[in-house]
């Protein structure tokens, strides 16, 4: 076996494989021809058919240098199990997905336009271009930054496992824009306008179907993802249109004239400008079934370029769209070496893949996400990650997702990877049982915000020897992270990490049991620790080195803090250096105080239906937060939200609980020991507790009757979703009678089996009934 010579991020094992058979493909190749070494074909859907006639495998396909241009997808299977295709020289083969555009006229001053046939018609549609070797940026307005429009939407955020929403948004509150009318043309061609719509961790591509220039509002040809003007984020771009040309290298398509204009660099001449128009989605797809799976195909050395993308969001990571490599249900495949440059979508979208290895690939300069990611058992190592999300913001270096079926526990080894310069989070990881480790993140969360280094919603995965550098907050939002676990992160452990310069290199949000040891935290300022709504925390053997001042983000969530080298305190007044305090103190932190203001209560004018619903039409849009423990600390775990209203006869008070798993909702009229909700009011001379439970049951402590009161239960959602419960209680039977300003101690509690938890609207440091230290209801 002669040696085998490979570059730093190349192949992490060099084996040489015998094949039965070997085909070759050339630029100057003929499909007419054997496919020889010496007589080659011209496509690889040549060779991939001669293989495919040639019987049992292993095969090989060389592919010589040069370029290739496909108009549709080189498509294997199952049929082509055992194939490896492979460069003849690494980097040297590029396939384009996607047609040289020729023919170039000068249109008006510095523009240059080519005529596309089908693109008129709409048979030819694409939102990426390859110019000389790199995507050229769209016409976009404003040329710089972003506009601000009018839209709002003010419904309070939720988690997600509470639904985002108190209220969900209307179609018309997800297809128009209300616009300041000096930011956009008067004369916009809705056919070749496009709208990006920016959200906190998210933005939207949408097309126009209307401009109202009266009352200046557009109208989207899709919903957007998220509601326009939600989070109180108003930005947005207009993409592809004449008035957006407004410096050299850019482009737009005017599908009205059926053209392509450009506005060359100054160094270009369009006489010998190399310009690639995609027309495909995806260049290679690999695709078999759960029946039939593609075993053992391995593609080597290729380099792919120049993919399109539908007019659609682009969806969370943007990982919506195709990819210039996608595979589905593959085995024990290998993709290495590979260079995915120029690709409008993603470069790689694999689905449903085990026991495969994605290494030594470069993968750089994508509109969209880089790489996408489900299945199981699969190694995704040696890989350079960089200059992702160039169209969409909301792009992340790469999204593993592990479903964790049964008999299927081994998720992702994400191992010595390097991701830089991504708009959003380096990596995602959802599922669970991944190993991640050994990575280098620089240089994310360049546009948006509530994301990481490396983020997701893990369970029973491992976080180890990474490091991650210079990730910064742009603007104001949810902020940015190292290490971020979010809702339903659950016995993940995060050890042996180290960050630099990043104020909050940890994030866990509504995430129980993490582990968190032997890191390096080292801050430029100051330092946040965030656990909010989180529990079972272990934080131990760290090393923070802080000059300013830690803030612990509800530390009641930390349950041990032990064996922590803090170096704090080292920048004296007028910024001169001092020495620093060295301990292993946890930062004081001030317990939470009773809340003293009281909760205001609306008079509506028709009862609500008691049917488990909460419709927002029926109840007031102030929501309520059962989000204390006993003790007053913050309460973790999935939220609890209440809604309370009143009119002359009765109070009436709903509450909405979150779950993640309702599956373990426990039925039964035990309190504390199944789920249920507790109301506490002072009536006339005593206090009334009532009692309701997830089967529907109410009951009122003895000694307290008051008859008349009315409950309803109703659980929701398939596996996460929780329950919710709707109460009507007389006035008479409370001995009171509602008069606008009246002030009547009060408090809610609702006992959640799923994780032991026991929420509340106040502490009383005892029992929720103990009404001297809980809140106030007042009537509005």
């Amino acid at each position: 076996m002669k040696p085998c010579l490979i570059t730093l991020f190349a192949a992490l094992h060099c084996v040489s494989t015998a094949s039965a058979a070997d085909f070759y493909i050339s630029p100057k190749g003929d499909d007419a021809k054997g496919g020889t070494k010496d007589k080659p074909f011209a496509t690889p859907e040549a060779a991939r058919d001669a293989a495919r006639k040639a019987g049992a495998g292993p095969h090989r396909i060389v592919v010589q240098s040069g370029d290739y241009f496909l108009t549709k997808t080189l498509e294997l299977d199952a049929r082509d199990n055992q194939l490896t295709i492979e460069a003849a020289e690494a980097g040297k083969a590029v396939l384009y997905g996607g047609r040289l555009v020729s023919g170039w006229r000068r249109e008006s001053g510095n523009f240059w336009y080519a005529e596309l046939p089908g693109v008129k018609e709409g048979a030819w549609d694409f939102r990426a271009l390859v110019v000389n070797g790199r995507m050229p940026e769209r016409a976009r307005l404003p040329e710089q930054g972003t506009f601000l429009h009018r839209s709002k939407f003010d419904v309070a955020v939720m988690p997600a496992v509470a639904g985002y929403w108190a209220r969900q948004p209307t179609e018309r509150e997800r297809t128009t824009m209300e616009y300041d009318p000096r930011d956009l043309p008067a004369n916009l061609d809705v056919r070749n306008a496009e709208v990006r719509v920016y959200h906190m961790w998210d933005e939207s591509l949408v097309g126009v179907s209307a401009n109202d220039t009266e009352r200046h509002i557009l109208t989207f040809s899709a919903p957007t993802t998220l509601p326009v003007g939600a989070f109180g984020i108003k930005k947005y771009v207009l993409l592809n249109t004449r008035d957006g040309m407004t410096k050299p290298g850019q482009w737009y398509l005017n599908r009205t004239a059926g053209r392509l204009v450009y506005w060359p660099l100054p160094d270009e001449d369009m006489a010998k400008v190399k310009v690639v128009a995609p027309a495909v989605e995806r260049i290679i797809g690999i695709v078999g079934s759960r029946q039939t799976p593609a075993v053992k195909i391995t593609l080597r050395g290729l380099s792919l370029q120049a993919t399109t993308t539908p007019l659609k969001p682009a969806g969370f990571g943007a990982g919506t769209y195709d990819g210039a490599l996608h595979v589905e249900w593959a085995r024990e495949s290998v993709f290495e070496s590979l260079e995915i440059a120029n690709a409008g979508g993603l470069a790689i979208r694999a689905l449903d893949l085990a026991q495969c290895q994605i290494r030594g690939n470069q993968l750089h300069h994508t509109g969209a996400a880089a790489v996408r990611l489900t299945g199981s058992a699969t190694t995704f190592a040696h890989n350079h990650i960089h200059h992702v999300g160039l169209y969409h913001p909301s792009s992340v270096g790469l999204y593993a997702d592990h479903y964790m079926r049964a008999g299927d526990e081994q998720g992702f080894h994400i191992y010595r990877n390097e991701l830089h310069d991504i708009p959003y989070s380096g990596i995602i990881a959802s599922g669970g049982s991944h190993l991640i480790e050994e990575n280098l993140v620089y240089r994310v969360m360049r546009e948006l915000q509530d994301g990481g280094a490396i983020y997701g919603n893990a369970k029973k995965s491992t976080l180890r020897g990474n490091v991650v550098r210079d990730v910064v907050k742009m603007g104001e939002g949810y902020g940015v992270s190292s290490f971020y676990l979010d809702e339903g992160a659950l016995d993940n452990v995060v050890e042996h990490n180290v960050s630099i310069g990043v104020e909050q290199p940890i994030k866990n949000h509504i995430a129980r049991n993490t582990i968190v040891r032997d890191n390096v935290f080292i801050s430029d300022a100051g330092m946040t620790l965030a656990f909010p709504g989180s529990g079972g925390i272990s934080f131990t053997g760290n090393t923070l080195f802080v000059p300013g001042k830690i803030n612990i983000s509800q530390p009641n969530g930390i349950v041990a803090w032990t064996n922590n080298r803090v170096f704090r305190d080292g920048m004296g007044k007028g910024g001169q250096p001092q020495a620093f305090v060295i301990d292993d103190a946890m930062p004081p932190v001030t317990p939470p105080a009773r809340r003293t203001a009281p909760y205001s209560v609306e008079r509506i004018a028709q009862p609500p239906k008691l049917d488990g619903e909460i419709g927002w039409d029926e109840w007031p849009q102030t929501m309520l937060q059962l989000a204390r423990e006993k003790s007053r600390w913050s309460a973790s775990g999935a939220p609890a939200f209440a809604k309370v209203a009143y009119d002359d006869r009765n109070l009436y008070v709903a509450v909405n609980v979150a779950m993640f798993e309702v599956g373990k909702l426990r039925k039964g009229t035990v309190w504390g020991e199944d789920d249920g909700i507790e109301i506490s009011i002072a009536g006339v001379g005593t206090t009334y507790v009532f009692r309701g439970f997830a089967d529907g049951s109410v009951r009122t402590l003895a000694g307290a009757e008051a008859p008349g009161v009315k409950f309803a239960a109703k659980q929701f959602g398939a596996r996460m979703g929780g329950w919710r419960g709707e109460w009507a209680i007389p006035f008479d039977a409370l001995g009171l009678k509602p008069v606008a300003g009246q002030k009547v101690a009060f408090n809610l509690g609702v006992i959640r089996t799923q994780d032991e938890r026991q929420l509340c609207l106040e502490g009383t440091l005892a029992e929720n009934w103990r009404l001297d230290q809980a809140g106030y209801l007042q009537f509005r």
